[in-house]
């Protein structure tokens, strides 16, 4: 507790705003990666124009035409990071009579433990998306827009690239079972490609809180800070005290609600100087905490193990990796800025600058993920999958010549292994990079023709249920007496989302039931959230 009041006395100043109003595309998506231009996720297609009276209300300043690029680069990192703890994690053995087993690689091995402590990037992840929801809504609102508006530009950016990844791999799947695949196989690489997904189940959700947590956050930012860690804690400790570890699942109500919230005291500290000793001060303490709790035995050494269910070690190494952030920023800044200060300054000399064309080689890498890097999240294992299914036909194809199938699958752990890893790791990244880009540009339906199409389906609903067409026309943006309440509809948009997540996540995407069961769920948060109006 005394490490988070730390952190909120050195970032919070309940009096002061924040004129910080990008958005940092949803991690991992869209509103993120998928970004498409740097006012998309906040405008809506009916959203007034924010008059005086508006801004006076909310306080805030109109929105800056401009994006955090240190912030865009950190994010993409850590979907990187991301990639590459699974690529590693996932490998493949010859099982009893020569049939190829996907396997967990390194997971249990001390060595692993180790470095998980700085694979372990969620806790930044949610930082970072409570950073972006924060000046995302806040620019929103100082816009005149409303809630709905906020929530529609991030369902759309969340659920479409993963409406993509469903439909395409639960039709691939599907095939593979026609063409005589195995329905072990599959099922395995059915739930492999849904495992990343629990992270957008669980961001969506918060997501869709974003303005009441803000609310609670300027309102209260300490108390609220408080009760949440409160929270973590009480269920840490009827964890260690019942040893029943299914009560651990009560933290997603309270450790990512309260990371998010960290992300939220880091957003209006940015316009303040950074204060490096308590900094430094509050990352040792914080990173003593934790190791003194896992040699204590209360936190799993293993970073990952302190995911499922999320644990306080999560927070603590989120309060770390957010006093990096905190540090790194500004310099970070100044870089990727570098070719903007050097083509403002008299000579205006960028092309001859060697900082300048960093700059620029960094800003292109971040254009390109914030664009595709959702689709990269979502579609690497997709990949993985794909590679150890090939490299099992090719070890069966060889499997006559003597030590072939151990050269082309071989131990996990030996030196042949370790040294096929870094060719491993690049093939998934430029593979995912490659089908990234084709993913991004499949169309889906347009927010118009979904609001349209939703709107047809209102009327013949009413018509059949005796309330008249007229009455339907009358009005254009509703959905009906009841379905036609805002705040309904958007729960409705929202559930629909979190339970088609769920079900890839947990039953899997194939046989083909399970594909269209979950795309016609994503289809129906879309069409549900395309008729959320700003009048709504």
């Amino acid at each position: 507790m005394r490490f988070l009041t730390s952190v909120s006395s050195h970032l919070d100043d309940p009096e002061k705003g924040t004129d910080m109003t990008l958005t940092l595309n949803d991690p991992l998506p869209s509103d993120d990666p998928h970004e498409n231009t740097q006012l998309a996720a906040s405008t809506a297609p009916n959203t007034p124009p924010a008059s005086p009276g508006g801004q006076a209300e909310t306080g805030q300043a109109p929105a800056k035409p401009h994006r955090d690029r240190a912030i865009d680069l950190l994010r993409f990192g850590c979907l990187v990071v991301v990639v590459i703890l699974h690529s590693m994690m996932s490998s493949a053995v010859l099982g009893p009579g020569g049939t190829v087993e996907p396997v967990v690689a390194l997971s249990n091995t001390a060595r692993f433990a180790a470095a998980s402590w700085f694979f372990q990037i969620m806790p930044l992840f949610f930082v970072i998306g409570g950073y972006a929801g924060i000046t995302g809504w806040r620019r929103t609102r100082a816009r005149g827009g409303t809630w709905a508006d906020y929530l529609r530009a991030r369902l759309r950016r969340l659920v479409v690239p993963l409406a993509v990844l469903i439909g395409l791999a639960g039709l691939g799947l599907s095939a593979a079972g026609e063409l005589g695949v195995s329905p072990d196989l599959l099922a395995e690489a059915s739930l492999r490609i849904g495992q990343p997904l629990w992270f957008l189940a669980v961001y969506v959700g918060l997501t869709a809180l974003v303005p009441v947590a803000v609310h609670v956050h300027e309102t209260a930012p300490r108390r609220s800070l408080a009760t949440l860690a409160g929270g973590f804690i009480v269920v840490d400790g009827l964890v260690a005290v019942t040893g029943m570890t299914g009560l651990g699942y009560l933290n997603f109500l309270f450790v990512w609600p309260l990371v998010q919230q960290l992300g939220f005291f880091y957003a209006d500290a940015l316009d303040r100087p950074v204060r490096r000793f308590l900094a430094w001060t509050v990352l040792a303490a914080a990173l003593l905490a934790l190791v003194g709790l896992v040699s204590a035995g209360v936190y799993s050494p293993n970073m990952l193990v302190n995911l499922n269910p999320p644990t306080g070690a999560l927070v603590l190494l989120g309060v770390v990796q957010l006093c990096g952030m905190r540090l790194v920023h500004a310099r970070l800044g100044r870089m990727l800025n570098a070719a903007d200060e050097i083509e403002g300054s008299p000579t205006g000399e960028t092309a001859l600058d060697p900082r300048a064309l960093r700059a620029q080689i960094w800003g292109r890498v971040i254009t390109w993920g914030n664009r595709y890097g959702m689709h990269v999240y979502l579609w690497h294992m997709s990949i993985v999958i794909v590679l150890i299914g090939s490299l099992g036909a090719l070890t069966q194809a060889v499997s006559f010549v003597p030590g072939a199938s151990e050269f082309v699958l071989p131990e996990i752990g030996s030196s042949w292994w370790w040294a096929t890893r870094l060719p491993w790791l690049i093939v998934v990244m430029v593979l995912s990079g490659l089908v990234a880009m084709a993913a991004e540009r499949i169309p889906l339906p347009s927010e118009q023709r979904l609001a349209s199409v939703g709107r047809t389906i209102v009327e013949h609903v009413r018509e059949m249920l005796g309330h008249g067409s007229a009455g339907a026309r009358a009005g254009a943006g509703d959905i009906g007496p009841t379905v036609g309440r805002p705040r309904l509809r958007a729960a409705i948009a929202v559930g629909a989302a979190t339970a088609g997540i769920a079900v890839a996540l947990f039953v899997g995407i194939a046989p083909l039931a399970w594909t269209v069961a979950v795309f016609g769920l994503l289809i129906t948060s879309l069409t549900v959230s395309a008729g959320l109006t700003a009048q709504g």
